[in-house]
């Protein structure tokens, strides 16, 4: 029995949350472009690549691959789509693929990781456990911001290899 089965979510529930997952990443992904000085016209495009790139790990995660290769794929999902998008409006593409990623960095592991280091110190009778914690989390913190970059890179290596360095 699915997860979705006992919980009681139907396929018009997931796909509405589908949709708001997309719309608050786009949110998320406007406030960092805001943030990182984006230029204004270029803001709902950053939003629309947050939103396509958060939209790509739920799906990916809803295909069971995990959150490590899910983050990866949205990431080279949204490296591509910046790839293309790009040139053609003569920006550089960091500035759509900076805004875009925010919304998959794992940041609840990485607050996990630092709440159980910091509980160590409150709680000795729990220092094994605090102990696995920090390195349960602080591996996979790590290995999606790994995924991330990699996804953000890997496309861009592969493109524009024939570019002269100089």
């Amino acid at each position: 029995m699915q997860y979705d089965d006992i919980m009681g979510v139907t396929e018009a529930g997931a796909v509405l949350g589908h949709v708001q997952d997309f719309v608050l990443s786009a949110v998320v992904s406007i406030g960092f472009a805001v943030f990182f000085s984006t230029p204004v016209k270029y803001i709902a495009l950053a939003g629309l690549g947050g939103a396509v790139c958060h939209l790509s790990r739920s799906l990916c995660l809803a295909a069971d691959l995990g959150i490590v290769a899910s983050s990866f794929i949205a990431s080279v999902v949204i490296s591509m789509m910046f790839i293309l998008i790009a040139p053609r409006i003569r920006v550089p593409r960091p500035v759509f693929t900076v805004s875009s990623i925010v919304p998959i960095i794992p940041g609840k592991y990485a607050y996990l990781t630092l709440i159980s280091l910091i509980n160590i110190h409150d709680n000795p009778q729990m220092r094994d456990r605090y102990i696995v914690s920090i390195f349960e989390n602080g591996a996979l913190t790590t290995f999606v911001m790994l995924a991330i970059g990699m996804g953000i890179a890997m496309p861009a290596l592969l493109f524009y290899r024939n570019r002269p360095v100089v």
